[in-house]
């Protein structure tokens, strides 16, 4: 075994850790928080914090409403975001953040084995 196949290993090994973390974060954010940002953000209107599978994207969306003011807006959520508590978007930045990182290191390790292996 080659030693760029051992670091795509562990890069996915981590990845794939790094995942199940975040679901973690989301079950913690669907069940203490996702339901006071529905309130504020859609009006009360009760869709991601229905399963744990509605839940992911949700807390994914509300993210990225908190990091661009482009996708506020194109919700419509630019001036209701600033009524969510800062301390509660940390925790929506972190989990998106996390999962992208994540999903970057799974990649990583899969275009590893692309190129070297050819």
């Amino acid at each position: 075994m080659s030693d760029v196949t051992l670091i795509s290993m562990y890069l996915f090994f981590i990845g794939c850790f790094g995942v199940f973390i975040w679901i973690g974060l989301v079950a913690y954010l669907k069940v203490k928080w996702l339901p006071l940002l529905e309130d504020i953000l859609d009006d009360g209107v009760r869709f991601y914090s229905l399963t744990i599978f509605l839940a992911g994207p949700g807390v994914l969306q509300y993210a990225t409403v908190f990091l661009w003011s482009f996708h506020a807006k194109r919700y419509g959520m630019l001036k209701k975001r600033d009524n969510v508590p800062k301390r509660i978007q940390k925790w929506f930045v972190f989990t998106f953040c996390w999962f992208m990182s994540s999903g970057a290191l799974m990649a990583a390790s899969i275009i590893m084995t692309e190129i070297y292996d050819l």
